[in-house]
Order: C-alpha cells, then structure tokens, then sequence
C-alpha cells in the first residue's frame, strides 16, 4: 500500500489495523456498487418517465461541497477556543445563513458516508442501494448541468464508489493524479475554485466540489504560511490539524466570494463526510470508535432572491438550526432545497422542510450500530 511518510507521523496508533479496517469497509461498499453500477440504466428510466421532475426555478446554480475528515470541535464558529474559522464566525450574522449545530456522520469513513449521502440510501430505510438514485442521476434527470471537481483520489480502492457516483457527472476534472491507497496531493484545495471560476455554467447547474480537507497528513493540506499554530504545548497532531481547518476556512471564503456573485446563485450546502478525533490521536478508525470521529461542520447559505422565491425553506433551517441530523440524509435535504419535485423525497428527512422529525433518539451512526444518544458530547 502506498501512505506518505508524512501519514505514518501523524497515525498515533496501529497503521495497519486502521487501513485494514478501511480496506474491509470499502471492500463491502465495491461490493454493493457492482450491483449499483449494473442498475444504472434502469434507475435512469425510472427517472426520465417522471413527467413532474423538474426544478421550480429556470435559471438556478446550486453547490454543494464536501469536506474531510473535518471535526466541528476544532471550529472556532462552534465555539473552539482557537480563531479557526474567522471567514465562517463572520457569516453566522448574515442573513439566510444557517451554522447546524448537531450534525453528525452516518459513518467514520469515506466511502460509508458517500454512499449514502450522495444517494437516496440512508441507514433508516430499506431501499436496496443498487435501486438509490443518486443527486447526480435526480438532478440530471431534472434538467441541471453537473459538475463534478475534486482533489480525491479517483482510481482508489479506497474512493472507487465515490468515483462511480462522480462519473455519473456530465462534466468532472480530478485534479489528484496520484493513484492507489494515498493521501496524497499535489495541489492545495484552492485549486478547486481556481477551476470553477474558469468553467461555462449552465443556467441551471449543480457543481460539487470534494475536497481533501483536513485529512491527515494535516501539515500536507494548507500552504506554509497557513502554519499559524506550531509547538504551542497542544502537541504537533493538534497544531497542524488547526491550521489545516484555518486553511479550509481561507477556501470557503474564496469560494463564497466568486459564486456570491453568479447572477443565478441560489445556494451552497456544506457538510463533512465525517471528523477525525485528533485529540486522542485516533483519526476516523471505526474499530476504535469514539463520537468525536462523527462531530462534523454542517451549513448552508442562501441568495436574497431563493429566499424571497422560498420562504418555507427558509423558515425550516432557521427552525431547525438545533435540530440532530445524520448526514445519510444529505439526498433528502439536497433535493428539497433545490426545488426538485421527486415523489420519492422524504421531506421528514429533510432539514430545509418542516415536516422535518428527527430527534437524537432515533438518529444512528455507524450504519446502525450507535445511537446518538449516547454521546456524552
């Protein structure tokens, strides 16, 4: 397997417990996209002859954007006591902003965590994965240009599931040329939105941006000048990791800037696949579980116009600003705040609708296997 020397620094623990565990959690994720892959024509169908499918707005941008391994602990927008996220603690005073507070993900993993969230599968149904459209099929379905950028790795055994989902994109750009079971990049995340601002968008557009985020190595995912923490007594872990959340806040603000601007921006989704427990040195490894892999940064950001146009919207994710939520139900939410009309839509699974019903005593983590009421957070 290949993992920088700079990784094996930063793993604490059992290196090769912990890929194993990833290797045998993707394994199963392959294994149920073979089968997702082989049902892509027929899910297409199914979609194309919903006449009703379509979005209720002519002219709309959406973007959603995937963090890593981001824990919301170590933002100071969630009250951390290092200044973190500055851009992110000066957005939750503006208007049609929304900073969740009790997002958690469905999974410690990447691809666990995609699977579900990018599709209609969710750890609270029974619906057969190869028969979950994806928001990439719905929205296509519904009349949207996608577009797929990451910094992942594509031709990963690790992210090859994710890749499946990616690929259903019309228009994708990897900019991670390395292969295999790595970490690594050559470019800084920055890069996303230096393609994006050079891209022809659509009237009606989806772009989702994944980034590499904070995931370890942590001193390999921000710029030397972003090294604002270093030998402060909380240990190197901890010191890069801040920087590295500082320098995913630098991103969102670049990205916020340029797309603020688009004459059909309507809104921005971001959550994190899931957190890393870097204060016990854990990083994501399920087989060490602790709730502090699963605390992740959730929001959204909304024009003045999709707010005039959808109030109720609106309404909803200022009342369910505290509401717990697991991010298996990303699709639900996704869907509702683009205005696509799907009769499968579980609006109760969907922070942006009031009939959203969720409680910390029926949501899950782990596929099932947690309860969030038993975080002692």
């Amino acid at each position: 397997m290949l993992i920088s020397a700079g990784n094996l620094g930063t793993l604490a623990f059992s290196t090769d417990n912990f890929l194993v565990n990833i290797f045998r959690e993707t394994q199963t994720a392959l294994h149920n996209y073979d089968s997702f892959a082989q049902q892509k024509a027929a899910r297409q169908k199914a979609l194309a002859s919903l006449a009703e499918l379509n979005s209720a707005s002519a002219s709309s941008a959406y973007f959603l954007v995937i963090g890593e391994s981001q824990n919301k602990d170590h933002m100071s927008a969630y009250g951390y006591e290092r200044p973190t996220t500055p851009w992110l603690n000066s957005m939750t005073d503006q208007k049609n902003f929304f900073l969740f507070q009790n997002a958690y993900a469905c999974h410690s993993h990447t691809v666990p965590v995609l699977t579900y969230a990018l599709t209609a599968k969710n750890q609270y149904n029974a619906l057969a994965l190869e028969n979950a459209a994806s928001i990439i099929e719905v929205a296509q379905a519904a009349g949207f240009q996608t577009i797929w950028i990451s910094n992942q790795v594509k031709y990963s055994a690790w992210d090859t599931p994710v890749s499946v989902i990616a690929d259903q994109a019309q228009t994708q750009y990897w900019l991670n040329g390395h292969l295999g079971e790595t970490t690594q990049t050559t470019r800084y995340d920055l890069s996303l939105v230096n393609v994006l601002k050079t891209l022809p968008l659509a009237d009606k557009t989806l772009v989702v941006l994944h980034l590499m985020g904070n995931h370890g190595s942590y001193q390999e995912r921000y710029p030397h000048k972003f090294q604002r923490w270093s030998n402060t007594g909380k240990g190197r872990n901890i010191d890069t990791y801040d920087n590295s959340i500082l320098y995913n806040d630098y991103v969102m603000q670049n990205l916020f800037q340029f797309i603020e601007q688009l004459p059909n921006f309507q809104g921005l989704v971001y959550f994190s696949d899931h957190a890393d427990d870097v204060d016990a040195s854990l990083a994501h490894d399920s087989s060490r579980f602790t709730f502090n892999m699963v605390h992740i940064p959730f929001y959204t950001y909304f024009s003045k116009a999709y707010a005039q146009n959808n109030p109720q919207v609106i309404d909803a994710c200022r009342q369910n600003r505290s509401a717990y939520f697991t991010n298996d139900l990303i699709f639900d939410t996704m869907i509702d705040i683009m205005q696509i009309h799907l009769p499968a839509l579980k609006t109760e699974n969907s922070l942006a609708n009031k009939n959203y019903q969720h409680t910390q005593a029926d949501l899950k983590t782990l596929y099932g296997k947690k309860s969030l009421s038993e975080d002692c957070k």
